[in-house]
């Protein structure tokens, strides 16, 4: 038994320095260094485990239960790559708490420019400029790579000269894959109101697809065609459609009605409310209906293989 704060867990637990918050429903998570434990040996990535998806936050903008988006996909060689950056340093914590070492984050996909998706960029280009060993490339649409470029200058003026050429900027181009040793990434659009990327991740014969803002798209349909896992934005149960449309996100219902008709094998639901509005485990349940395949309202930290 050890406790955190002013909470016991009465399961073996490993107390994490600087870690900021491990959010669920408002309470610290229990087990979490299990499910992180499968992911790592020795606080270092497997070698060569691919297929694998960490989850470092699964909030939406407001959630003060979980931190915002994003989510590690890791890569052979001891390598990794993030898909959004959370909404500050907030995401250097959730990397400590899985054990990536901050030089083993080799790329940086950024969906689109909302702050929740985009916040940690600052504070993970400063912490890396401080490593030699260090090097990132981020990858994004036009419009998205100017917004971020143009809030570094405004709020961490120098902050690209820092890593000078240990730091790259890759344009995204919907439809056009990109490569990094083993692993495809195809952007796709999807329909959140402004630029704005999922992504379809192909690492040997497994398949995962990440559309974590959007209302019902066609276009997520095809691209998770046959995948062994769909991860989806679920905004609210099917009672919220109109609310959620206008936010442009979408339903429980939707996300599973679209795992049904791409003929996925699984299903996450990420980016959601807080609790008070939608509870994790009713939305999981109304997606299944939906569905008829496994479903999960992923927790922060929470650890699938696809």
């Amino acid at each position: 038994m050890c406790s955190i704060g002013e909470t016991v867990l009465l399961t073996p637990c490993t107390r994490m320095p600087h870690l900021p918050v491990l959010y669920a429903r408002g309470r610290i998570l229990e087990e979490t260094s299990a499910r992180v434990g499968t992911s790592f040996a020795n606080g270092s990535l497997r070698e060569g485990k691919v297929g694998r998806l960490i989850f470092l936050g699964t909030g939406d903008s407001l959630n003060p239960e979980r931190a915002q988006t994003s989510l590690a996909v890791l890569l052979p060689g001891d390598e990794a790559m993030l898909i959004d950056a959370s909404s500050g340093t907030v995401l250097l914590g959730r990397l400590e708490a899985c054990g990536i070492p901050l030089e083993s984050v080799r790329h940086l996909f950024i969906s689109h420019r909302h702050f929740d998706h985009v916040g940690g960029l600052a504070p993970l280009l400063t912490a890396l400029a401080a490593l030699p060993e260090a090097f990132l490339t981020v990858h994004a649409a036009r419009e998205t790579l100017r917004a971020l470029r143009g809030v570094l200058e405004l709020t961490i003026p120098g902050a690209e000269g820092w890593l000078g050429k240990r730091l790259g900027w890759h344009e995204l181009l919907p439809n056009e894959p990109t490569e990094l040793g083993g692993t495809d990434v195809i952007p796709f659009l999807m329909n959140h109101g402004i630029e704005c990327l999922g992504f379809r991740i192909a690492q040997l014969s497994s398949v995962a697809v990440v559309a974590g803002d959007t209302r019902p798209s066609p276009e997520i349909v095809e691209r998770a065609g046959g995948a062994d896992l769909l991860v989806h934005d679920a905004y609210g149960p099917q009672s919220a459609a109109q609310q959620a449309h206008a936010m442009g996100h979408s339903t429980a219902t939707e996300a599973g009605q679209a795992a049904h008709a791409a003929g996925v094998k699984r299903l996450i639901l990420t980016h959601l409310r807080a609790s008070r509005f939608a509870d994790p485990d009713a939305l999981a349940a109304e997606a299944e209906a939906a569905f008829g395949g496994p479903v999960d309202a992923a927790n922060d930290l929470d650890v699938f293989d696809f």
